[in-house]
């Protein structure tokens, strides 16, 4: 493409040094899209005198202003904001920091698009900028919480508003897709993407060489689940499942949990406690967090991967596990069912919050023998370019609308 659009993303959600895999997914698609667009990144970083005293935020102090990260110029300015309070207010000052941005760092950026990967307080930044400099704008729905429909304070309403604005609106699934328009979003602002996967990160590796990498007994059977230990994920539902899956399958049985508490809270001690109460202790084992280049390993060792979440949007593990030809069972939440269905003989998609049907679902397929090295070559088409090529469609109908506005 000899002239790139011009595009400007904009997104509070994204990797910096400090975090380098919060966000990644919205890295992942831009750094793909940058094949057809020329996109320059603005990812604000929250900031007040109270920040270096709190664990959570301290490591903030040390990211740069500005950076490379893959193909993207990425501008991280500070904004200011309180922790946890005055969500209000700081829709004032992320705008002050991303304007300030533009007209400085950005001066000769003629932008022609404007890219929000998510909500709050990236809306009202977005129009903000779009009315300014007329230009139209897009944002990405990556789950339920995007919403804001959780929250008591002023978010969801603010998020309501200022979506109903947008020119287009990508929904990671269908299931976001309905409920933007149950908030009064045109139908025909919509268009479902799902993430992509990275397929040189995750892909096959033999069962018997992955579990040898980790030091995991060959004969068992093993069920892997990750995600932060969250409520949400859905871990006591799967621990819940085990004794009756033990009494299917006759063999000895562990499950992985991979992963350490997250942003919505910290559950182990709820599973730990329904793990004695199972009499699971021989049967399951809390790894912690681990490195994301080693998950390639787990998911390869697994004889089933799970996700029993009660929320999603388009859920990364999920499509990680898959390309790595694991067979996997999940529940219908976001965009999983798409993914389950998307080629034959992956996995099995069960209702949400049903034990017995996962029981069963992980029963089945823990003793089927799947091609696995089949599976990763289907599965391995969605990859992040495949999840660009679709994306880069919303930029291409927006910016012929804008062309013919403009004549």
């Amino acid at each position: 493409m000899v002239n790139k659009p011009k595009v400007l993303a904009l997104s509070y959600l994204f990797p910096n040094t400090a975090y380098p895999n919060h966000g990644i997914f919205v890295f992942n698609r831009l750094n793909a899209l940058s094949q057809y667009a020329d996109i320059k990144v603005i990812n604000p970083i929250p900031w007040s005198p109270v920040h270096p005293y709190l664990a959570q935020y301290r490591s903030l102090s040390s990211v740069p202003l500005q950076c490379q990260l893959g193909n993207l110029d990425v501008y991280h300015p500070r904004f200011f904001s309180i922790p946890r309070v005055l969500k209000a207010f700081e829709v004032a000052t992320y705008k002050t920091a991303v304007l300030k941005t533009v007209r400085q760092q950005l001066a000769g950026f003629d932008f022609e698009l404007i890219d929000l990967h998510w909500t709050f307080p990236d809306l009202p930044a977005g129009f903000m900028l779009s009315r300014s400099y007329h230009k139209p704008y897009l944002v990405t729905l990556r789950g339920m919480e995007a919403f804001h429909f959780q929250d008591s304070g002023s978010r969801s309403r603010i998020v309501a508003k200022y979506l109903k604005q947008a020119n287009h609106v990508i929904a990671l699934s269908e299931e976001l897709k309905q409920a933007s328009i149950k908030l009064g979003v045109e139908s025909r602002k919509h268009s479902v993407v799902r993430n992509g996967v990275d397929t040189n990160q995750f892909h096959f590796i033999r069962q018997s060489e992955a579990r040898e990498k980790l030091r995991l007994e060959p004969s068992e059977k093993l069920i892997v689940m990750v995600g932060s230990l969250i409520r949400r994920k859905g871990f006591d539902l799967v621990i819940s499942a085990l004794p009756e899956i033990c009494r299917v399958i006759k063999q000895p049985l562990k499950l992985y949990i991979v992963g350490s508490e997250g942003p919505e809270g910290d559950y182990r001690n709820q599973l730990y406690q329904l793990v004695r109460l199972h009499g699971l202790e021989d049967n399951v084992i809390f790894k912690g967090a681990v490195n994301n280049n080693q998950l390639v390993y787990w998911y390869n060792a697994a004889d089933v991967f799970c996700l029993a979440s009660r929320g999603e949007g388009s859920p990364n593990v999920l499509t990680e596990a898959i390309a790595c030809g694991c067979p996997s069972v999940a529940t219908d939440v976001g965009a999983v069912r798409e993914i389950i269905e998307s080629e034959a003989d992956i996995g099995t998609c069960v209702a949400s919050e049903n034990t017995a049907a996962i029981a069963e679902a992980i029963g089945q397929l823990i003793l089927a023998v799947p091609d696995r090295r089949l599976n990763a070559k289907k599965f391995g088409c969605y990859d992040w370019n495949w999840c660009a090529g679709q994306a880069f469609q919303a930029y291409d109908a927006l910016l012929t609308d804008s062309e013919k506005n403009e004549t």
